[in-house]
């Protein structure tokens, strides 16, 4: 019998995150599902610890580590159901988070991208995974990248329809960051998407062996976003890539690279930044780096 969701779980050295997230799965109010995790050639203890939960639902494949788009797209071909469903290894999902999809996928028959509203979770937070009332007043249609600007969703909040990917690509294989920003441009180009804005995951931050962390030692490849820019979308688009942009920028100052910092400062019209984004945008590199130092400890 085929699953209504495909949960499609990259996993690469989260001995620390996976059980949790796992569980935030399986205790999922909607239980039509399969989760297929793929072990991207962990080092830890990852793998013995998903070979240790029974549950027939699982499905569980192991490669060389070969990058987490990769690993994406493998999840997406293996999986049996229509609708794939994304969660990293060391995220968490409230209860009704399939649930809430479930209702939006029948509620909107026409469209083939979902997604929910997250919370960050820090180490020094915790998790509310509780079930909440289903609103049709947090439902937003996102039909432009300026949307983008203001919607609030990350990989492990969306759920998008199996033949969206023949239509508009897969994750692209040949960057190793930045890869969902990449998709999310060529899904809109094609497609509206529906998003339920009350946050129904958890994404963590500031732990330890996450991909979107500071760190120098990792090459990273990254789209070059600017290719998409032309000029029927220039006007909302060109935003939402100052957006991506200024992200980078953040992340380049905190690892000190001022090569990067002048790359990505260069392609943002710092007219499209809020006033707080300006001034991180400005800031010299020491004091930027000394500040958001400060900031990681208090929080």
């Amino acid at each position: 019998m085929i699953p209504f969701f495909s949960v499609v779980i990259p996993l690469y050295n989260k001995e620390k995150f996976i059980d949790a997230t796992l569980k935030t799965v399986l205790d999922q109010s909607f239980s039509d599902f399969e989760i297929i995790i793929i072990n991207d050639g962990s080092t830890d203890n990852s793998l013995n610890i998903v070979e240790q939960i029974k549950d027939k639902r699982i499905r569980l494949y192991s490669n060389e580590n070969i990058g987490l788009p990769s690993t994406r797209n493998y999840g997406i071909h293996k999986a049996k159901s229509d609708f794939m469903a994304f969660l990293d290894a060391d995220d968490l999902w409230r209860e009704d988070y399939l649930e809430t999809i479930h209702k939006l996928i029948l509620t909107y028959k026409d469209f083939s991208a979902f997604a929910t509203g997250y919370k960050t979770l820090t180490p020094k937070s915790t998790a509310d995974l509780s079930v909440t009332k289903f609103s049709l007043n947090h439902i937003k249609h996102i039909c432009n990248y300026l949307d983008m600007l203001n919607s609030n969703i990350s990989p492990s909040s969306l759920v998008v329809n199996k033949k969206v990917f023949k239509e508009i690509g897969y994750f692209d294989e040949s960057v190793n960051y930045g890869e969902d920003e990449d998709f999310y441009i060529r899904l809109l180009k094609k497609y509206d998407f529906v998003i339920y804005e009350s946050p129904k995951i958890y994404y963590r931050i500031l732990f330890e062996n996450q991909m979107t962390s500071p760190n120098a030692n990792f090459k990273k490849v990254i789209p070059d976003f600017n290719k998409y820019l032309n000029n029927e979308n220039r006007e909302d688009l060109k935003p939402y890539l100052d957006f991506i942009h200024f992200k980078l920028v953040v992340l380049f100052k905190m690892e000190k690279n001022n090569k990067l910092v002048t790359l990505y400062k260069e392609k943002i019209d710092p007219a499209n930044l809020s006033i707080i984004q300006s001034i991180k945008y400005h800031l010299p590199i020491p004091i930027f780096y000394l500040l958001k130092k400060i900031y990681l400890k208090i929080f």
